[in-house]
């Protein structure tokens, strides 16, 4: 029981009633901890926080995003959002211009600085993501994707990219 043994210091035997595997919900955590913990351990060595890294991220992506979308895409309120674009804008990682569209909107992009700095964030993380999957075949690899995008719509959160 991989998953209990960490938490606890003495040795206990489990419940017989209890399966000694783990379940699928704990498995999950197990992974997305690991990864996300690995992951925000090499990403601040380049300096950003996960949230600065997702912005990047989408930046990157989708040139030219409002500071709402990329709230969106970050996952965080708008307030929130905004102290993630002026951190990135005081490093000079990002920068904002008007859009054509728009009068009162400003559009934000990475700068020199910001696309180098995501492109190593991105090596990074792929690099874990190789770690992680280095046990499967490229095969087993496409079929997890597959079965995350299941999980995930039928949770009522389809993996994809956000609307603009």
């Amino acid at each position: 029981m991989w998953w209990f043994d960490r938490c606890v210091t003495r040795r206990v035997e489990p419940s017989p009633s209890v399966s000694p595997e783990p379940t699928l919900r704990h498995a999950l955590r197990h992974v997305s901890k690991q990864f996300s913990g690995q992951l925000q351990r090499r990403i601040q060595e380049h300096g950003v926080s996960h949230a600065e890294y997702v912005a990047m991220f989408a930046l990157k992506r989708l040139p030219n995003l409002s500071s709402a979308e990329v709230s969106r895409w970050t996952g965080v309120t708008p307030q929130a959002g905004n102290q993630i674009v002026q951190g990135l804008l005081e490093r000079e990682l990002v920068q904002r211009h008007p859009s054509r569209d728009h009068g009162r909107v400003l559009l934000i992009e990475l700068t020199d600085e910001g696309r180098r700095v995501i492109d190593a964030c991105e090596r990074d993380a792929n690099d874990l993501e190789n770690q992680m999957c280095q046990e499967m075949t490229g095969e087993q690899r496409s079929e997890l994707m597959s079965l995350l995008r299941l999980a995930a719509a039928g949770l009522g959160s389809p993996i994809s990219s956000p609307a603009r």
